[in-house]
């Protein structure tokens, strides 16, 4: 089977002392969907738990480095961080930004070397309204049309997930776009598609807040037909 690597840019709101005074006003923020992605890391570890994958993730919150947007990015750097000097800015990424992205594009280097081709599933969560608006969907699957193993990758899922749980409203680049600014899309510039596949996997944050036995039943819907579609797409290369 092609060889998974995942990640979770989002995976907590852990807060360093030294940056505490920052959010004094601004803990609300921090508690919420702009903070982190609740469910996201819990998601990543049964995936990673089920396919035998390695999985890089980051628990430090969003709002001091987005680990998830390039180094020009406007929103790399929040309200509660953008004023900080230059110096701490660097800081932040030296400590957070950079030890991130190198760790997970040396694992997906050596799998490419090893196998010759490395799928890397991004793992996120949405918030269910935004800005007034609900959020049609219950599970995204982000990728760039244009790339033939990730659109493959993607069909194949859908399928399954249809299959298994046709409950459940699943879209294509929702709510987001698979070729918008982040770090599959950083990564596609290091490989062609027949080398690296780069997917962002966004599920409606309802289910992890929501308690009871749905949110387990999902973590496990989608880690087996994950590994359905990756067998899948597979088998031409044996």
């Amino acid at each position: 089977m092609i060889p998974l690597l995942l990640s979770c840019e989002h995976g907590g709101n852990r807060l360093p002392p030294r940056y505490a005074a920052l959010f004094d006003k601004g803990r609300e923020a921090l508690r919420g969907h702009r903070g982190w992605d609740s469910g996201a890391l819990d998601l990543a570890r049964r995936l990673a738990k089920h396919l035998h994958a390695p999985l890089v993730f980051a628990t430090v919150t969003r709002l001091l480095v987005e680990l998830n947007r390039s180094p020009r990015h406007p929103a790399l750097f929040s309200e509660f961080s953008r004023g900080l000097s230059a110096t701490e800015r660097e800081r932040l990424m030296a400590r957070y930004y950079r030890p991130y992205r190198e760790r997970l594009a040396a694992l997906v280097a050596q799998a490419i070397e090893r196998e010759g081709s490395a799928v890397h599933l991004s793992v996120h969560t949405f918030a269910p309204v935004l800005g007034g608006l609900e959020r049609t969907a219950d599970v995204g699957l982000l990728y760039d049309p244009r790339r033939a193993s990730e659109r493959a990758l993607c069909d194949a899922w859908l399928r399954e997930l249809r299959a298994l749980r046709p409950d459940l409203r699943v879209r294509r680049n929702y709510p987001y776009l698979g070729r918008a600014d982040g770090l599959t899309t950083h990564l596609r510039k290091q490989w062609p598609q027949e080398r690296y596949a780069g997917i962002e996997l966004e599920v409606n944050q309802r289910w992890p807040l929501a308690r009871g036995p749905e949110w387990p039943r999902l973590k496990e819907d989608l880690a087996a037909t994950l590994e359905r579609s990756l067998r899948e797409i597979s088998e031409p290369r044996a």
